[in-house]
């Protein structure tokens, strides 16, 4: 199969686009900058690498069998809205309009939990009521409209992703925490005794979609949650990463900002065979993997 990751600059694209590679899918990577993620692709067999922006999506050699729509500008100092309105719904559009040419059957999108907005109960699930997305959620829900007028063109797959870990994870809320405890710096958080699964290891989600790149397209538009099994307090994950880093927490309890959560992962586990690992180990082998 002929498959188109974007993003592989980045640390999920990077994954995702070496782990169907490995599996024997001829890959084709998009990326629009230079990273060591990138360097760390361009030795790995069929894997094309191209320079490009998305918005010229039609000048790629197609057409693809599937694609795994990783890229996007995440909020950050200097981004302002227009950013992110020309890079994750403008570039978005163009390459859904490419993938329509091609007649692409597949179509996996690395959404986010912030498609949802303020979330207001205590499980989210793929039927939590949007409410005030803010800009960057707004893109994400914008595109995934997009995608769900088209349900005779793709067999759709919005991923909707917590905080994802691993090797590299960055810009998250589990690996602000490791860089602080690496540091020797206090934690600050809020909501400690209530119980936490917010997160989804890279590897657990490339598997995902190498799972359902080995299946018939089912037609139509899909979203899922993912998130880990099981689940931690909020104090218990500090303890157990520290605990995994070899190093002392120090925990200092702050006022919410926002309610409390946890995710469920049971559609995408009996719809599409996710098999999310427990968050304990999860944050046992996080440690490891950022430890040397």
């Amino acid at each position: 199969m002929r498959v188109l990751v974007t993003g592989v600059s980045g640390f999920s694209g990077c994954a995702v686009a070496r782990r169907l590679a490995s599996a024997g899918h001829d890959v084709v990577g998009t990326h629009r900058r230079d990273t060591d993620f990138l360097s760390s692709l361009r030795d790995v067999r069929r894997l094309e690498l191209i320079r490009t922006d998305l918005a010229d999506a039609g000048q790629l050699a197609g057409p693809f069998d599937a694609i795994v729509h990783t890229a996007a500008t995440s909020p950050a100092p200097g981004v302002d809205v227009a950013t992110l309105v020309r890079d994750n719904i403008g570039a978005s559009f163009a390459l859904i309009e490419a993938a329509r040419r091609w007649r692409t059957s597949r179509f996996v999108f690395f959404s986010s939990l912030s498609y949802y907005g303020r979330i207001a109960q205590d499980v989210v699930d793929e039927a939590t009521p949007v409410r005030d997305p803010d800009a960057y959620g707004a893109t994400k829900l914008i595109v995934e409209q997009r995608l769900a007028e088209l349900p005779a063109e793709f067999s759709t797959l919005a991923l909707r992703l917590p905080g994802i870990v691993g090797p590299g994870a960055h810009r998250n809320w589990l690996s602000g925490v490791a860089s602080r405890l690496r540091a020797g710096k206090p934690i600050r958080a809020f909501h400690l005794d209530r119980p936490y699964n917010n997160a989804a290891h890279i590897d657990d989600i490339a598997a995902l979609i190498q799972t359902l790149l080995s299946r018939e397209p089912s037609g139509g538009f899909g979203a899922a949650v993912l998130g880990a099994a099981g689940s931690l307090t909020v104090r218990e994950i500090i303890d157990r990463l520290a605990l995994a880093l070899g190093v002392s927490a120090k925990i200092e309890e702050i006022a919410p900002t926002n309610t409390s959560f946890t995710l469920s992962s049971a559609h995408a586990i009996a719809r599409y065979d996710y098999q999310p690992s427990e968050i304990g180990a999860m944050i046992d082998r996080y440690g490891r993997e950022i430890k040397g």
